[in-house]
């Protein structure tokens, strides 16, 4: 069983009985800052403190910032060059694809992308079952750019983030333009929920609530 909690913003906290992963932990963005949250890994996708507070997560996590293949605490993980504009970077910088294996799943979180991906960047991507993707815009890639990826890439499931709340001031879009894009969503009321063989039948869009 493979349990998933959402935080808010881009931050994630993907675990089993054996391991922890933490994803783009956030500052004082408007969302709650968890307490006493601890990961075995930590992975950044880029260097905005929006995304990169490892120092909220407690213990001695193994932080993964840069290109490359890791394996860590058995868990097999690979990250991707790309950028955080349409510019090649040079408005707002690099930008990490950070994928990893965990229970035979594999899972692929997209940071700040803020382009369209290659094909040659999906192939060398491979099969994905579970996909966090921006939605947002402005900073990122807007609802419609997110949709054609997760077409060409096809998971199994689909969390949407960095979208507009009521706890986020920033000039992005609500979830609403990603859904109106879906066919089969579910909302789980819980920040958090697990994942079981029933869960990887049926394609699906899931969100959470953030706390």
């Amino acid at each position: 069983m493979i349990k998933v909690k959402w935080f808010g913003h881009s931050m994630w906290k993907i675990s089993n009985d054996k391991t922890s992963i933490i994803t783009d932990p956030f500052n004082f963005i408007g969302y709650k800052l968890p307490v006493d949250e601890t990961a075995d890994i930590v992975l950044i996708s880029h260097a905005h403190s929006d995304h990169n507070n490892s120092a909220l997560i407690c213990g001695d996590p193994a932080i993964v910032k840069a290109v490359g293949k890791f394996n860590i605490a058995g868990i097999n993980i690979q990250t991707y060059h790309t950028y955080h504009d349409e510019e090649k970077g040079r408005k707002r910088g690099n930008n990490l694809l950070m994928k990893f294996d965990i229970e035979g799943k594999t899972f692929l979180h997209y940071g700040d992308l803020g382009h369209m991906i290659t094909d040659e960047l999906i192939r060398n991507i491979g099969n994905v079952d579970v996909m966090f993707i921006p939605v947002g815009g402005y900073y990122t890639i807007k609802a419609e750019t997110a949709k054609e990826i997760v077409d060409k890439i096809d998971p199994i499931i689909v969390f949407p983030m960095h979208y507009k709340t009521k706890v986020v001031d920033y000039p992005i879009d609500q979830l609403c333009e990603y859904l109106k894009y879906v066919d089969d969503h579910k909302h789980q009321n819980s920040n958090e929920i697990e994942l079981t063989k029933a869960d990887f039948v049926t394609k699906r869009t899931i969100t959470l609530n953030y706390e």
